[in-house]
């Protein structure tokens, strides 16, 4: 790890440089090394946090390549937003100075901003899916909803997410808009599988197959999660 740039970052006025809140997100600069399977994982540089749902959005740096980046931590994924990888300091700190708060107002608050011309054409964003989509089920608990689609990364929207933090499970729901096409993954204490109870290109079919499986597919988590314990 390079002592120059954690010193140059300890230099970094972070929360006179940076809102303290974008929308539920609130800033704390949290500068330390994170310990991961008994290593080094990530240096953190700041982090926004909901509170609400669990979100995260962090600068960090990797302690092998001195790379920094910015992660987006979102239950069911995290990811590094690729814009912000850079090995210069100064033009991370510009790029998260000018450009974070922005993105992650459009991207995690308000997010129908950030809808592609793609998705709505979809007719995703315009279903009633409140009338049978269940905001708690089986201990899971729906963080996203198809009317709050979130982009993620790989052309992909996640539009439905049911998550428990505690155990790090649940099951969310996928549109690429390149492929136009959904798909489902599933979660075990953050093990991922694919789930095809909902593969399909067609609204009215993924409407149908979520009308009829998804109950039994939380039910399937939630008894792995037991049989696990």
């Amino acid at each position: 790890m390079d002592d120059t740039l954690i010193e140059t970052v300890k230099q970094w006025n972070i929360t006179s440089s940076l809102p303290l809140q974008v929308g539920d997100f609130k800033l704390t600069a949290e500068q330390h090394m994170v310990q991961g399977h008994g290593k080094d994982k990530e240096y953190l540089i700041f982090l926004y946090t909901n509170d609400d749902n669990g979100w995260t959005v962090r600068g960090t740096i990797n302690p092998e390549t001195n790379e920094l980046f910015v992660r987006t931590d979102i239950g069911m994924l995290e990811f590094a937003l690729i814009e912000f990888i850079t090995e210069n300091f100064e033009s991370f700190r510009n790029m998260v100075e000018s450009r974070l708060p922005e993105l992650i107002r459009t991207y995690y608050v308000d997010r129908e901003e950030n809808f592609s011309v793609l998705l709505k054409d979809k007719g995703i964003t315009t279903v009633d899916w409140d009338d049978f989509l269940p905001e708690s089920y089986a201990g899971f608990r729906r963080l996203i909803r198809p009317n709050d689609a979130v982009r993620i990364i790989n052309g992909s929207y996640m539009i439905l997410a049911y998550y428990d933090g505690a155990t790090r499970s649940g099951l969310s729901l996928m549109y690429n808009i390149l492929r136009d096409d959904f798909f489902a993954e599933r979660r075990i204490h953050n093990f991922p599988n694919l789930v095809h109870d909902f593969d399909s290109s067609d609204l009215k079919l993924l409407k149908k197959a979520l009308q009829e499986r998804l109950l039994p597919v939380l039910d399937s988590i939630a008894a792995d999660l037991k049989a696990a314990e």
